[in-house]
């Protein structure tokens, strides 16, 4: 098959959960001190961007790894759904965290269940990504497919980085959110090459 009804549902779906992002944006209630309410709302923008760096670092990363392939087959539609699956839910966690992160009951679930929702991310994209470049049945040439597996070898680490921070979470919620930050930012490392030209078949 080709990618090309693929690539426009997954744009779909990153742009859908990225947009839904802003809504947990809320605006203050009716306040004499607008500055001071604006000012209190940092966690829900530490939240949305840690979410919208994830969600458009992963997208980045997934787009330039489709214009590798000539094809896809049924195998890779089912593991690139089950990452879009866990793509559409970061806005359930990232409300989560906008509101409780400073709780102090509410900010070690909250932060966990978001660490989660990110371990399946990295789950779900490592699939993608090693199912892909697996030999040359869908990049179309295994020297290419062996070249994009080496720049991204490090993928796989950022599993460990999510688990890090669910562990913080139980002890240093704020830590736990700079890891999660962090890591968003660690999938920006890995520079997968850039086609010379996409193949058709």
């Amino acid at each position: 098959m080709r990618t090309s009804r693929l690539e426009a549902f997954s744009d779909g779906v990153f742009a859908i959960a990225g947009t839904l992002l802003v809504l947990e944006l809320r605006v203050p209630a009716d306040t004499a001190d607008l500055a001071g309410a604006l000012l209190r709302l940092w966690p829900a923008y530490a939240a949305y961007l840690v979410s919208f760096l994830t969600i458009g670092i992963i997208w980045v990363n997934h787009h330039t790894l489709l214009e590798h392939c000539r094809r896809v087959d049924r195998r890779f539609l089912y593991l690139n759904l089950l990452l879009l699956i866990a793509v559409g839910i970061v806005p359930f966690p990232t409300a989560l965290v906008g509101q409780y992160v400073l709780s102090d009951g509410g900010a070690t679930p909250a932060l966990v269940v978001y660490g989660l929702g990110a371990v399946l991310i990295a789950i779900a994209f490592t699939g993608v990504f090693l199912y892909a470049t697996h030999d040359e049945r869908l990049v179309g040439d295994d020297a290419s497919a062996r070249r994009i597996r080496l720049e991204g070898r490090l993928f796989p680490i950022g599993l460990g980085a999510y688990t890090l921070g669910i562990a913080l979470a139980f002890f240093a919620p704020l830590a736990s959110l700079a890891i999660y930050g962090l890591t968003a930012l660690f999938y920006a490392l890995p520079l997968l090459p850039l086609p010379t030209g996409k193949g058709s078949d």
